[in-house]
């Protein structure tokens, strides 16, 4: 039987089974793709990088996926002093990689929505200083590859090769390094993959450019979607446990020591976790209740503390993937209308773009800069 997770197809990719870590890092040069922004990604160049000729990132025409559409002001021209969020469509619905989304951008006051790229993509993640986005970008072979791009949509650059998944990235607190989820192969059926033939995703790192791609988490654990400490000095993941009916437990791992320490110690599913700007609290959404998940936060130095309820779910509202604005006053998450933005203590909620058709609205991340 499927995990739950993979049921509501919450976890972008995880379903989309990878092996172990490898010996050795993956073939890397960072290959540049030229795109306008917003529109198409042409065809790249087989000569721009040994290696990719075959393994181009697939991409629509814009007329494919619906327009952007928010619901504030739309195409006021100003820039927000709250800033820009990244949020993505999904173009489908993957049976086996989860959600697959086209990348947008939205003021954080609802206006001036764009499309950036027109590519299967996921879990986009703004630069330190907003200049770029990171993200997990779908090829024509069937992996996932970590790319960046301008906070315009243009200067597409592919990072990874590998034949497996290299997803959920994030950026180090001076934008030099990367940090990601790793997983050395792809196979079709996730439990089989993973509960027979022991395959793991695990956290690796590598510079910006895409050099110097090595393992630096526990090679023996199933660990996805790392998030950065303010600081730089630790990350907090998820855990995935497939002997223990998929638990999922956030961890925060010292990268310094190594050292690793439960967030909570709360039983239920729980994921897609992010810091408070000023690093006193992980906010986050549990996965084991259909579609009830809700928003909640626990102190990054009390596990044992009761977690506190921003958005609750009930018949009609459900809210997943928050993240912090950058000055931590305010958070970003997927609620039923689509986007949607709440003070910090998940006071005065606003809806910010909604979902259109079958684009249901999810991915998100904040960033202070201007565009």
């Amino acid at each position: 039987m499927r995990h739950p997770m993979l049921v509501v197809a919450i976890a972008t990719t995880l379903a989309s089974c990878g092996g172990g870590a490898p010996s050795s890092a993956p073939t890397n040069t960072a290959r540049s793709v030229s795109t306008a922004s917003p529109g198409p990604l042409p065809s790249a160049s087989p000569a721009a990088s040994p290696g990719f000729a075959d393994a181009e990132p697939v991409c629509r025409d814009p007329g494919e996926s619906p327009a952007p559409g928010g619901v504030g002001h739309p195409g006021d021209g100003v820039t927000d002093p709250a800033g820009r969020i990244v949020f993505g469509r999904i173009i489908r619905v993957d049976d086996v990689k989860g959600q697959i989304v086209s990348l947008h951008a939205i003021d954080a006051d609802g206006s001036d929505v764009v499309q950036l790229l027109n590519c299967e993509t996921a879990r986009p993640r703004f630069s330190p200083d907003g200049s770029r986005l990171a993200f997990a970008i779908v090829m024509y072979d069937g992996s996932f590859q970590v790319a960046t791009m301008a906070a315009d949509g243009s200067d597409l650059r592919i990072l990874t090769h590998t034949p497996g998944y290299a997803e959920t990235p994030d950026w180090s607190t001076d934008g030099s390094w990367l940090i990601y989820s790793h997983a050395a192969r792809a196979c079709v059926d996730f439990e089989d993959c993973v509960i027979n033939d022991g395959n793991l995703w695990t956290l690796w790192r590598m510079n910006a450019d895409g050099s110097d791609q090595r393992l630096i988490g526990n090679p023996d654990t199933f660990d996805w979607e790392p998030r950065l400490s303010p600081d730089g000095s630790e990350v907090v993941f998820t855990r995935f446990d497939p002997a223990n009916e998929w638990s999922m437990t956030l961890m925060i791992r010292d990268l310094n020591t190594g050292e690793e320490r439960v967030v909570t110690v709360d039983e239920r599913h729980l994921e897609h976790p992010d810091w408070s700007p000023d690093g006193q609290w992980i906010v986050y959404n549990p996965s084991d209740c259909g579609d009830c998940q809700q928003v909640e936060r626990v102190p990054v130095d009390d596990p044992t503390a009761t977690p506190k309820v921003l958005y609750p779910a009930d018949a009609t509202h459900a809210g997943i993937k928050p993240v912090y604005s950058p000055d931590g006053s305010q958070i970003a998450f997927g609620c039923k209308p689509g986007l949607c933005r709440m003070d910090a203590d998940g006071s005065n909620v606003v809806v910010l773009a909604k979902t259109q058709g079958r684009a249901e609205i999810n991915h998100f991340d904040w960033t202070a800069s201007e565009r």
